[in-house]
């Protein structure tokens, strides 16, 4: 079949965390849109995901 991913719980943990706080401090605020926190995430995503490709 395909090639499996390894994920390491700690890092997918802190993600969540980061995300969860990204959100809570754009609630307080309201200083950024949906589209923006949106991109903001895959932002986020996208780093940790660079990280695992580039050991």
């Amino acid at each position: 079949m395909g090639k499996e991913i390894e994920i390491d719980k700690s890092k997918g943990e802190a993600l969540l965390k980061k995300i969860v706080a990204l959100e809570k401090i754009n609630l307080k605020t309201q200083q950024k849109s949906d589209a923006q926190m949106i991109l903001d995430i895959q932002k986020e995503i996208e780093e940790v995901v660079q990280c695992y490709s580039n050991p």
